[in-house]
Formats: structure tokens, C-alpha cells, sequence
């Protein structure tokens, strides 16, 4: 099979970007295939196969016929221009070009790493809940840390230090309200709770490294009101880490409310306590609208049960298309990234802390048990230094 690409930059300059092309080959490929993708001067790029992603699914599923994605990172490509390239897919012995790249590596009921030719990338906490009142603020929900770009240390704060309910990258909602009683899996601590059931999908390579899981939105009584399907890729990209975290959130218990505030609800990122304990007056923002000190934070007006969208200060944190943060750990600064998909819910408010927590929320959500899924998606960027 041999197809014809085209990548055009569109109105931004493109540098170490991941791209996707789905394509639709013999079902007897499906896990016995390879890819070859070359420039037009027959320079090859790295390339890697692999099953659709949890937001962009597959198409009518043919007895004769399978879905994959086409992925391969562009390592540049100016504003306005673009790129032709030559794809060729045939049955071989793997669905990925070369045997270098992500893997992944399972610590039994305790946590699963990514790893990039050894060096950890990522880190998914799963330990068992465990509903007893010493030990409810811990593995309360699953999360994933992130490492250092070089894979020194973990970046990302996990339980315990202030607010134990902050951990890496995670989800949640103060206010989840279903018929028979209510949940808080932000705070989680009435015995409500986040429970890993079942790892769905991992997928490793060269360029993409991917797992999926299930994940159970617990009550106080242990009851599932929810049931989320939960999805953390990384890239093999030069100069940091970039991941893609993507959830669908279906209610199990008739009609489902999640609510909150910019504050205690929606997808967030934690650094690591040292920011809290010891330099969190050197933290700062980069913001669409400039960089701000060290130490300042920008929020949206506090005590909205609904957020006014006239509002001066929740306005300036509404819909926001990324921001940025940099903190500090030991002698080496950090910045992270936080890019929001137009595809998400919007309405969406920021709101940002400078003991390193800070992330998005899109205001009140209902779930009907049976109808569709709240889906969103993210990516985030972490680098060594600050970001400009």
C-alpha cells in the first residue's frame, strides 16, 4: 500500500511536532505490518504504527479491514508552508520501525513507568484503595507523575506534603451529585474515591509510547457512579517531555452532576512539594497575555457557584488557549506547559497557585447513564529551564 501525504504548517511555525495519518489496511495486518515514510528527496522519517487513540476512534468496523494510525514527529516546518511525503505500509514483523524507543515497565499493584531506551518518562500510580480513615488520603485516585526531561527525578508530587489531594497529573470534582447521594473525588476523603480496575491497552515504539485504563468513580458506600476510560501518551520529541492525557467520563448511575470551581475541580497539574515547602516565591506564569512576577498568581473571582462571565478577573482566565508555569526544584528550574484543546467544553476558567498547582475547569457538567460521554483531552509540555 502506498499513499501520499501532504502537512501543511498552516499559521504557525511547526518544530518536533507529532503528526497522525489514519489509514484502513488488510485485517491480516493489523498487528503484522510496517511503515516506511520518506520526504520527497527519499529522506525517511521515523514512523510508528499503532491502534486509534481513545478520542479519535475507529471508523464501521469490515470483516476485511482494520483501522491503525500512521504517527511520526516533523521535526520542522515554517508557517505557511508544506510538506509532501511518501507513506508505504506492508505486512511485516511489526507494527513499528525499529525495536528503540518507549516501553513500558509494571511494578505489580503499585505502579507503572514509561520508559524512553531506559530513561523514565512517566509514572502511573494504581495502588489499591484502601477505605480505612488513616489511610483514605492515600491512593485515593489514580494519577500519573511525570519525570524530569533526563529522568533524574520525579517532578510531580505525589501524597502526603500540603494538600495530599494535589498528585501529578490528576482529575476530579468537588461536587458530584447522582440520584441516592453525592461525591467529592477532588478531596476524596470520606472514603469517596477513584479505583483502578483494569489496564485496557499499552502500546510502545519508537515514537509513541500509550496506555489505557478504567478507572471506577467510587461513593462513600464504594459504589460506582462512573466509569472512566483513561489515556496518557508520550512523544519522542527533542528539547522535554510532551504528553497527551485524554479521558471519557460516562455516568453508571442514571443522571450524573460534576461541579466545582476553578479551584478544586476539572484536570490539573501538581509540582512537586519542595515548590510548596521551600520556593514557591520564585514560581511564575507565563500567560497569553504576558509573564508575570515571581509569586503572582492570577484567578478567577472566588465564591461563583456559576462563574460570572462578566466578571474583569474571571474573564482574564477564561478560555485560555495554554499557560505556562515555572518552578524550581533544588538548584534547577522547570517550566510546564498546559495546552487545552478547542474540542474541550468551553466555557473554560484557569486557575494557577504558586505552590505549583494549576490547571482548567469548564464549569458544571451532566452526565445521563446510557447517553454520551464528557470527553476532553490535553497535552503538556515539560522542559528543563524557563520557557519564554
Amino acid at each position: 500500500m502506498e499513499l501520499r501525504l501532504k502537512v501543511s504548517a498552516g499559521e504557525f511555525a511547526r518544530k518536533q511536532t507529532p503528526v497522525r495519518y489514519p489509514v484502513r489496511v488488510p485485517a491480516g495486518w493489523a498487528d503484522q505490518a510496517e511503515a516506511r515514510l520518506t520526504t520527497a528527496d527519499g529522506t525517511g522519517l521515523p514512523v510508528q504504527l499503532a491502534r486509534p487513540s481513545l478520542l479519535n476512534p475507529p471508523g464501521i468496523a469490515t470483516t476485511d479491514k482494520v483501522d491503525l494510525t500512521v504517527w511520526t514527529i516533523l521535526p520542522e516546518l515554517p508557517a505557511g508552508e508544506s510538506v509532501e511525503l511518501k507513506l508505504t505500509i506492508a505486512p511485516g514483523a511489526s507494527k513499528s520501525s525499529g525495536t528503540k524507543g518507549f516501553h513500558w515497565k509494571d511494578t505489580a499493584g503499585q505502579h507503572l513507568d514509561l520508559e524512553y531506551d531506559g530513561r523514565p518518562v512517566a509514572r502511573y500510580m494504581y495502588q489499591k484503595y484502601k477505605d480505612e480513615p488513616d489511610l483514605r488520603d492515600l491512593n485515593n485516585k489514580p494519577f500519573h507523575h511525570l519525570f524530569d526531561p533526563q529522568g533524574d527525578r520525579l517532578v510531580t508530587k505525589g501524597s502526603g506534603g500540603e494538600y495530599t489531594h494535589h498528585q501529578g497529573l490528576y482529575y476530579g470534582f468537588t461536587r458530584c451529585t447522582f440520584e441516592g447521594g453525592v461525591a467529592n473525588t477532588w478531596y476524596c476523603h470520606h472514603g469517596d474515591h477513584q479505583l483502578h480496575k483494569a489496564e485496557l491497552e499499552r502500546t510502545e515504539g519508537p515514537i509513541l509510547g500509550r496506555h489505557r485504563t478504567s478507572i471506577d468513580w467510587n461513593d462513600t458506600k464504594g459504589e460506582t457512579f462512573c466509569h472512566e476510560i483513561r489515556e496518557l501518551a508520550a512523544f519522542a520529541v527533542n528539547g522535554g517531555t510532551l504528553v497527551e492525557w485524554s479521558s471519557q467520563l460516562s455516568s453508571v448511575r442514571g443522571t450524573v452532576t460534576l461541579d466545582g470551581d476553578a479551584q478544586h475541580a476539572g484536570f490539573q497539574f501538581r509540582a512537586a512539594n519542595e515548590v510548596a515547602a521551600k520556593t514557591k516565591s520564585q514560581t511564575t506564569y507565563l500567560r497569553p497575555a504576558g509573564p508575570g512576577k515571581p509569586g503572582e498568581t492570577v484567578n478567577p473571582t472566588r465564591g461563583q457557584e456559576k462563574p460570572d462571565t462578566t466578571d474583569a478577573a474571571t474573564k482574564a482566565v477564561m478560555n485560555l488557549p495554554w499557560k505556562a508555569m515555572t518552578f524550581v526544584l533544588g538548584d534547577q528550574k522547570y517550566s510546564v506547559a498546559y495546552l487545552d484543546s478547542p474540542r474541550n467544553p468551553k466555557p473554560s476558567f484557569y486557575s494557577e497557585r504558586d505552590y505549583g498547582r494549576f490547571g482548567s475547569w469548564f464549569g458544571p457538567k451532566t452526565l445521563q447513564e446510557g447517553e454520551a460521554p464528557l470527553e476532553i483531552r490535553y497535552r503538556v509540555w515539560l522542559q528543563r529551564g524557563e520557557i519564554t
